[in-house]
C-alpha cells in the first residue's frame, strides 16, 4: 500500500494547512483577536506533526496503489480537520463542535452551529472560507484523478489536463491534479475577488465571498447574509457560483486554449438545467412579474451548485431538496448526486425502454457500457440519506426539518437547512451525537459509493 507515500502525502497535507493558518493569524494579530493564540499554536502543532510525518517518509517512496490513495484521501477528510479545528478548539468551542465545524467548512457544505458567530471574528470567518477553498481545490483534484473513471461513472468523459500515470499508481495522478488544477482554481478565485471588489464588496468581504463562492460553500460574510447583497453583487455572485458547478477540466482546457474543440454534454447540460429550474420556481411563485425571473434564476444556481443560499421568495422546500441532491458537473466543486450520473441513468432507462417497446429491434452499441459504479453509488445515497433521516427524526425534530439536514450535509449544501421550519438556528438546533451522524454524512458525500463500501470490506483491505 506504500506507506511512505502515505506519509509522505499526510506531510504535504498538513504542511498545506500550517501555511494556510498564516492569513487569519496575521488578521486576528492585526485586529488584536483574542483568536490569534489559537492560530499560531494550531500553526505550531500541524507544522511540527508535518514535520514529523515528512521524516518518517524519508526513503525510497513506492507506488501507491488504490488503497493507499483512498488512505491518503480519508487522511484529508477526516484527519486533517483535526488539526484545522485547533483555532476553533482553543477558543470559545469544544473540540467536538470545532471538529464539526471544521468538517462542514472542509467539505464545502457550509451551514453553521450559529450564523452570528461564524461572522463575529474576521479572523475566523476568514479561516472558514479558506478552509473552504482547499475542500473545494480537494474535491476537483480527487475526482479529476481518482473518481471519474468509467469504473466509478458508466461511461468516458473528457480526459483531464494531466497524466494519471501508470496503471497502478494513483498518488501520482492525486500529486499531477493538484499541479494542474490549482492555479487555473486560483485565477477563478482571483477574478471573483476583483469583481466582488468592484461591485462594491469591502476587502475581507470579497475574499470571503471569493474563497467560499468559487468554492460552492455558501458562506456569506456579514450577519445580513443574502440581505447585505447589493443588485451588482448578486449579478456577480450568479457567475461565480454557475462556474463553481461547472467541469473545471472544460475550464482549464479553455484557459490552457485546447485545440481540440471542447464538447462536454454535462456542461451544457447543467447551464440547460439552471435555466429549466429557474423557470420552473418561478411558475411555482405565480409565474407573476417577468422581473422575479431573475432571483430564481439566482436562487437555481445556488442550489444546483450547492451553494444553497437563497434570495426573495424560497420556493418549495421539497423541490429545493431534490434540486440539491441534483448537484452540478462531476469535476466541480458542488456536491450532490452529480448531473454525469443522472445523465447516465437517463441514458439507461431510455435504452431499456427501447428494448421494451422493440424487442426485437437492433439498436447498435450500447451508450452505457459500465454503469454498475454509477448503480453502486445511487443504492449507497438513497439508502444513505433514509437512514440519515430516520436518525434526525429520532431527535424530535420535525420530518421536513430532519430531511432538509440530512439532504444538506449529504449533498453538502449546508444553508439549506435555514429553510425548514426551526432551522433557524443552524445545526446547533441537533444534538452532539446527531451532529456527528450528520458530519459523517457530508465526508461520504465527498467519496464515490463504490469507495465507501470498500471502507467496510476487510477483503478489499486484505488483498
Amino acid at each position: 500500500m506504500g506507506l511512505t507515500a502515505i506519509l509522505r502525502g499526510f506531510a504535504g497535507i498538513l504542511v498545506c494547512l500550517a501555511c494556510a493558518m498564516l492569513p487569519p493569524l496575521i488578521l486576528a494579530t492585526a485586529n488584536g483577536e483574542a483568536s490569534a493564540g489559537p492560530f499560531l499554536y494550531g500553526a505550531v502543532i500541524t507544522l511540527v506533526a508535518g514535520g514529523g510525518a515528512w521524516a518518517a517518509s524519508i526513503g525510497r517512496t513506492p507506488p501507491s496503489d488504490f488503497r493507499g490513495a483512498l488512505v491518503i484521501i480519508l487522511l484529508w477528510w477526516i484527519v486533517a480537520p483535526a488539526f484545522a479545528a485547533i483555532p476553533f478548539a482553543q477558543g470559545c468551542m469544544t473540540f467536538a463542535d470545532g471538529y464539526f465545524e471544521t468538517i462542514a467548512a472542509i467539505t464545502t457544505t457550509g451551514g453553521w452551529l450559529s450564523y452570528d458567530a461564524a461572522v463575529a471574528s474576521p479572523a475566523l470567518m476568514l479561516w472558514r472560507a479558506i478552509l473552504q477553498w482547499l475542500g473545494g481545490l480537494a474535491s476537483i483534484v480527487v475526482a479529476a484523478a481518482i473518481f471519474i473513471r468509467p469504473a466509478f461513472i458508466g461511461i468516458d468523459t473528457l480526459l483531464p489536463p494531466f497524466s494519471r500515470g501508470a496503471k497502478n499508481d494513483f498518488l501520482r495522478p492525486l500529486r499531477n491534479a493538484v499541479f494542474s488544477f490549482w492555479s487555473i482554481y486560483a485565477g477563478v478565485t482571483f477574478v471573483a475577488f476583483a469583481v466582488f471588489a468592484l461591485a462594491g464588496a469591502d476587502t475581507l468581504g470579497a475574499v470571503v465571498m471569493a474563497l467560499s463562492g468559487v468554492a460552492s460553500g455558501g458562506f456569506l460574510p456579514g450577519a445580513e447574509g443574502v440581505g447585505g447583497l447589493t443588485p451588482w453583487l448578486i449579478v456577480m455572485m450568479f457567475f461565480v457560483m454557475a462556474i463553481s458547478g461547472s467541469n473545471f477540466v472544460v475550464i482549464a482546457r479553455l484557459v490552457r486554449g485546447a485545440k481540440e474543440r471542447v464538447r462536454d454534454i454535462e456542461n451544457a447540460t447543467y447551464v440547460a438545467m439552471i435555466a429549466f429550474v429557474g423557470f420552473f420556481f418561478w411558475l411555482l411563485a405565480g409565474a407573476g412579474d417577468v422581473d422575479l425571473i431573475v432571483p430564481h434564476l439566482f436562487n437555481a444556481a445556488s442550489i444546483l451548485s450547492t451553494n444553497g443560499f437563497t434570495i426573495g421568495e424560497a420556493p418549495p422546500l421539497a423541490v429545493v431538496l431534490v434540486t440539491a441532491i441534483i448537484g452540478g458537473a462531476a469535476v466541480s466543486t458542488a456536491g450532490g448526486f452529480k448531473i454525469l450520473r443522472w445523465l447516465v441513468i437517463m441514458r439507461r432507462a431510455r435504452e431499456e425502454l427501447r428494448r421494451l417497446i422493440e424487442p426485437s429491434a437492433v439498436f447498435g452499441i450500447r451508450r452505457v457500457s459500465n454503469e454498475l459504479g454509477v448503480w453502486i453509488h445511487f443504492l449507497v445515497f438513497t439508502m444513505t440519506l433514509g437512514a440519515l433521516i430516520i436518525i434526525l427524526s429520532s431527535s424530535g425534530a420535525a420530518f421536513d426539518l430532519a430531511a432538509a439536514a440530512a439532504v444538506s450535509a449529504l449533498s453538502n449544501a449546508g444553508p439549506l437547512v435555514y429553510l425548514a421550519e426551526g432551522g433557524e438556528g443552524g445545526y446547533a438546533v441537533f444534538g452532539e451525537a446527531y451532529r456527528w451522524a450528520l458530519a459523517a454524512a457530508m465526508i461520504l458525500g465527498r467519496l464515490e459509493g463504490a469507495v465507501a463500501l470498500a471502507l467496510i470490506n476487510r477483503w478489499f483491505w486484505r488483498a
